[in-house]
């Protein structure tokens, strides 16, 4: 049971870690309210940033600041006291990942990113995936945003490629970087996909971002076709000699569930009348199953949920072996106690044409204490997919 206190306390620092996948570079603080982040299709460097309020019925309006980016594509832009919601747009020159060349976004077709709200300092990635987010919640003829759905779209976009499209700020490619997280190089590598992709069909960018769209389904997954290709873009510019982000298999990754989704489970404890204050149990991955985790294989924050008041739960991944399948160990605990029930949902990643059984998951108990530490048998676990 100590080990699993050390898994709880692990969560706790789990706010600490979140920051990781920030940074705005050597862009200089401004004061007020502030919209920051890095503009990327590769790295673009002197770009320019312009940040506008966006009007109740969702028609962009007024310029609130304009800026350019540094030689990281980082930039910062104060907008003084404007609360609301905003829309970022970018343009200017970057090195394409496939070919060397330098490329522009023009500045009659900028890549854009968009939030709901802006109170005092929030990152803001621009690339081309927030392009498409933004366009997957845009009227092709007013070009009006929906102001309910531009947080919904850019979670479901972040869910379909697997990084986080908005807060993550993607690392370039073409240069090591050494203190990058994990997840700016992930980010990176598929904004090389993009270069890859467009060498192969001859299309420009705002061409391949117009196909991703048409793409994407209901159900917020990439049609087969189009997701093999990318797939193999992606492989591709991470087998290369141009990849110097350090992570040369996407197979070992989050990557290689892009185009599936992220789905959820929802786990329950029966068989006790008594209050309990300890629950630790093992959850088997399926073939194609994967969860997000952090550089320790801890489960970040929004990966557990639906825990009841005062009850803590922390998770940690032990990824997947050629010999063995990947699990999750689950820690639940409350001083004041807790009855049998629903326990908490799991949120998890599947590969495209991937589709588990809630018995491929395995559930095992492997301990349950009392609220006097007395241990408890006779309890069962079960699953059921969301």
């Amino acid at each position: 049971m100590k080990n699993l206190v050390v898994l709880v306390m692990m969560v706790l620092g789990l706010c600490v870690l979140a920051s990781c996948g920030g940074g705005g570079g050597g862009a200089a603080a401004v004061p007020g309210n502030t919209v920051r982040g890095v503009a990327s299709k590769g790295i673009i460097r002197n770009g320019t940033v312009k940040v506008y309020a966006v009007n109740p019925d969702g028609s962009r309006g007024g310029l609130l600041s304009e800026t350019t980016t540094d030689a990281s594509g980082a930039y910062r832009a104060g907008i003084g006291s404007y609360q609301g919601a905003v829309l970022v747009e970018v343009s200017g020159s970057y090195t394409d990942e496939a070919t060397g060349a330098t490329l522009a976004v023009a500045a009659d077709a900028p890549l854009r990113a968009a939030l709901d709200r802006v109170e005092g300092e929030v990152a803001l990635a621009v690339t081309p995936l927030t392009e498409l987010a933004v366009q997957q919640g845009e009227d092709p003829a007013s070009h009006r945003l929906s102001l309910s759905q531009i947080a919904a779209n850019n979670a479901a976009v972040s869910a379909l490629f697997q990084v986080d499209i908005v807060g993550t700020m993607p690392a370039d490619p073409l240069a090591a970087s050494p203190s990058a997280a994990q997840g700016q190089k992930e980010y990176a590598l598929v904004l090389a996909a993009f270069s890859k992709l467009m060498q192969a069909k001859a299309e420009s960018l705002p061409a391949l971002i117009a196909e991703l769209k048409g793409g994407i389904g209901a159900d917020n997954r990439m049609a087969a076709p189009l997701l093999s290709q990318f797939s193999g873009a992606l492989a591709a510019f991470a087998a290369s000699a141009a990849n110097q982000t350090g992570v040369a298999d996407v197979s070992a990754t989050g990557l290689i569930n892009i185009g599936g989704g992220t789905r959820s489970l929802s786990i329950a404890l029966s068989g006790s009348r008594s209050l309990l204050s300890v629950v630790d149990l093992r959850i088997t991955l399926p073939a194609g199953v994967t969860v997000k985790s952090d550089a320790l294989g801890n489960l970040p924050a929004g990966v557990l949920g639906g825990v009841a008041q005062n009850v803590l739960a922390a998770g940690v991944l032990t990824p997947a072996t050629p010999g063995s399948p990947g699990t999750v160990r689950i820690g639940v605990e409350s001083a004041a106690g807790f009855a049998a029930g629903a326990l908490l949902v799991l949120q998890y990643d599947a590969a495209s044409g991937v589709h588990p059984l809630a018995a491929d998951f395995a559930p095992l108990l492997l301990e349950a204490f009392d609220l006097q530490q007395a241990p408890l048998g006779g309890l069962g676990l079960s699953v059921t997919l969301n």
